[in-house]
């Protein structure tokens, strides 16, 4: 791998933040659709097996994504942000797999599930306030 001028790094990453947004709001749906399923206010061709089934899709290929930017080698001035950036990631990938653990085919683990949730929260934060970091040394 070899590092990466700072325009290049700036076009990649602003791309795979694109493809995270779609993520983000792919899992958020999902685990507004499980309440939902749970609620029984939910259309009769929504199941937690079937939700299940797209949680695991889709979480595949985000650790994918994940691993496609572990591989970028960012530039001096922004290796604080990138260890940043991966380490929320990790979190978010961490919640996104807690939320799908805590559905089975007739419920969840509603406690699980609110964790789940919660990291993905938090990693959301994290990946915000790792753009505070661009420019500075690593710490």
């Amino acid at each position: 791998m070899l590092q990466m001028q700072t325009q290049s790094y700036t076009v990649l990453i602003n791309q795979y933040l694109e493809r995270l947004l779609v993520f983000e709001t792919v899992f958020s749906e999902y685990n507004q659709t499980t309440r939902n399923i749970v609620k029984g206010n939910c259309y009769a061709s929504e199941s937690l097996e079937r939700i299940k089934d797209y949680f695991a899709k889709n979480a595949i290929r985000f650790d994918r994504f994940v691993s496609q930017i572990n591989q970028v080698q960012a530039p001096d001035g922004y290796l604080t942000f990138n260890q940043r950036l991966l380490a929320a990631l990790e979190q978010f990938n961490t919640g996104v797999l807690t939320t799908f653990n805590a559905i089975s085919c007739d419920k969840i683990d509603q406690e699980q599930f609110e964790t789940g949730i919660s990291y993905q929260e938090s990693a959301k934060a994290e990946i915000s306030a790792a753009f505070d970091y661009i420019g500075q040394p690593i710490i």
